[in-house]
């Protein structure tokens, strides 16, 4: 069944009137105060002002100027301000204070979805994953690139997302140079258990998922090549896993290893082993790849190998390991639930096609900053409503279908809208 997201949005549920409490005036000049954007009580631009003025943009960050901000706090408040004025308000204390309105909203959005739906084995299922775009040269002493960038500078974002809520957990701005496995240092498992985490190669590191495992929590994890793992001989001793043998098993039509050790000694972990087959197609891209990196690496005197017969086997196939037992998924379970990572993926397109995130123009890092946390403040604002439509639905029809695509573009078109009468609605 298609439902009308304007409808939905419009209608008597009034699910824009419950996004008004996010943001409240008095709140946020506390925050301004707090952050020191706000020193005086004759400042002409509040932290009110400052807030709408980065959620009513209409254009991305390329078009949207001063010339066009200056205009828009007229017609709103009827307060002039020059370029150089407004320009000269964009310093450290507006990045604090739009950084502190981002922080408040993610709490608020965590605590209006702690309710967890069901799920037989798992409290929650969390995907990791980035995603990076690139800046302005000028930005480059700031946020430098990993090299993929012609400027010379990125951001990346780091996102988890909870599938069974359809919520966001955690949103960060980090340096595009940066390892995605840093971001792991900064989360906590105290509250783990039972958790299912889905990850990808860039979050792999054996550490966070012996940590996860001993807060009871699960994991499903690419397996990486070089990663050393262990099986028990007949006389019962960790011995290293003979690919070659574990090839040969695949080959037989079995495509797990029920009992492997990541590790070996105090810290070594009990996984279970899954293979999927890949596309012919597939297998010799990955092929290709290899060989480019080796002939490159060669090229350069900094290695002169050959790839292993059963490396090159294994290019043939997906390998993922897991510390959940058969009886919490099956091995076709943990290929399906691995590829639920396209829905944190679809959103990430989202926010770069539609939301338009990654465009950016010449500002300084200040002006930038700030544009980075009004858009991220816009996208949880935007989450927050496909999460009620989804609980709208879920409670008023049986079946349904929602896009989150269709969502998103309506919001945005609509977002200046949506703003003006959240403004409209919190004044005195």
């Amino acid at each position: 069944m298609e439902v009308s997201v304007e409808g939905l949005l419009e209608g008597k549920e009034g699910l824009l009137e419950q996004l008004q409490s996010f943001f409240k005036e008095e709140e946020l000049e506390k925050l301004a105060r707090e952050s020191r954007f706000v020193e005086r009580s004759t400042s002409r631009l509040s932290g009110w002002m400052f807030l709408q003025l980065h959620l009513l943009m209409e254009s991305n960050g390329k078009e949207f100027s001063l010339s066009d901000m200056c205009q828009e706090v007229s017609e709103r408040h009827g307060v002039e301000l020059t370029k150089q004025s407004l320009d000269g308000r964009f310093n450290t204390f507006a990045v604090g204070f739009m950084r502190q309105c981002y922080q408040l909203l993610l709490r608020q959005v965590l605590d209006v979805g702690q309710q967890q739906a069901a799920h037989p084995h798992f409290s929650r299922v969390i995907v990791t994953d980035s995603t990076s775009f690139q800046l302005p040269g000028q930005l480059a002493a700031f946020y430098r690139s990993n090299g993929g960038s012609t400027s010379g500078a990125s951001v990346k974002l780091h996102q988890q997302y909870e599938l069974l809520q359809g919520s966001i957990l955690r949103l960060e701005v980090r340096d595009g140079k940066e390892n995605d496995t840093l971001f792991l240092q900064g989360l906590s498992y105290e509250q783990a258990g039972k958790e299912l985490h889905i990850l990808d190669l860039g979050y792999y590191k054996p550490r966070h998922l012996q940590a996860l495992d001993r807060a009871g929590g699960f994991f499903i994890s690419r397996y990486k090549t070089g990663t050393r793992l262990y099986i028990e001989d007949e006389a019962g001793k960790l011995v290293l896993l003979d690919w070659q043998q574990f090839l040969g098993r695949l080959e037989k039509g079995s495509n797990c290893l029920p009992e492997v050790s990541l590790g070996k000694g105090k810290d070594k972990l009990k996984v279970r082993l899954v293979a999927q087959k890949v596309p012919a197609e597939v297998a010799e891209q990955r092929a290709k790849k290899q060989q480019r990196k080796q002939a490159n690496q060669s090229k350069s005197g900094k290695y002169s190998w050959q790839t292993s017969e059963a490396k090159k086997q294994l290019m043939g196939y997906n390998i993922y390991i897991t510390n959940t037992c058969p009886e919490q998924l099956s091995p076709l379970q943990v290929q399906l639930y691995y590829r639920l990572r396209w829905q944190i993926e679809l959103l990430f397109k989202i926010w770069k096609s539609i939301m338009e995130i990654d465009k950016v123009g010449r500002m300084s890092i200040f002006r930038f900053e700030c544009y980075l946390y009004s858009r991220l403040i816009a996208i949880l604002l935007s989450a927050q409503v496909q999460h009620m439509l989804k609980g709208y639905l879920e409670q008023q029809l049986e079946d349904f279908e929602l896009s989150e695509w269709k969502v998103m573009k309506h919001l945005k078109k609509r977002y200046s809208s949506f703003a003006r009468h959240s403004a409209k609605a919190a004044e005195p």
